[in-house]
């Protein structure tokens, strides 16, 4: 005579108990990308078709990448300097050029502003891909001789020594004032990279941590 296995009744668990296993699953799945479902159905003795019930209608993520702290702060990539062509549209940090390129745009506003009169540094500004107030201290810093009037066959008035004056201090005193706003400019940009360095580095830290448990 042949007998029949008794059914065994489902358990009913307590919201409280359904949570624990959804909480297990998604501190797992934080730590090791994945796996989470058939540890906690080892662990608390239910099926993998049940806790995915769970998971489901706590609205729990879907297992991802498992997360490492050396991989996880992609948002360092923000701290990087873009391209020169780039930079001021972006918003990055101030690219670092060498003294051969400062001198190849200064020899070119130079070399612009005898053919033309002036507009080098604003052709230089765009042709380089570098603000006009850098080009315009990179002038200064070279001793670069200051724009005029495109020469033409008719001789222009000579200004009185006392106008070239007071046009050489005014002219002198707002480069400092624009010298000294780009200055803190670039501070700005710096503190806004090392906050993003910062930001980066929690991130990592909080990854770690979530990991330990």
């Amino acid at each position: 005579m042949s007998t029949k296995k008794k059914s065994v009744r489902g358990v009913r668990y307590t919201d409280a108990q359904k949570q624990e296993v959804v909480n297990f699953v998604t501190t797992f799945n934080a730590v090791n990308g994945r796996g989470g479902q058939s540890k906690a159905a080892a662990k608390f003795g239910v099926s993998a078709l049940t806790v995915m019930a769970w998971l489901k209608g706590a609205g729990a993520a879907k297992p991802g990448k498992k997360v490492t702290p050396a991989k996880a702060p992609k948002a360092a990539k923000l701290a990087k300097a873009p391209k020169a062509s780039n930079a001021k549209a972006k918003g990055g940090i101030g690219t670092r050029y060498t003294p051969a390129k400062k001198q190849e745009v200064v020899d070119f506003v130079t070399s612009y502003n005898s053919a033309n009169g002036r507009g080098g540094q604003s052709h230089a500004a765009a042709k380089f891909g570098v603000s006009p107030l850098t080009v315009m201290a990179w002038l200064k810093k070279s001793g670069a001789p200051k724009p005029g009037k495109k020469t033409t066959a008719s001789k222009a008035p000579i200004a009185s020594k006392s106008d070239k004056v007071a046009k050489g201090a005014g002219f002198d005193s707002k480069l400092k004032s624009l010298v000294a706003i780009n200055g803190q400019i670039e501070k700005a940009e710096a503190g806004i990279a090392k906050g993003q360095e910062e930001l980066a580095s929690l991130k990592a830290k909080f990854a770690s941590l979530l990991g330990s448990f």
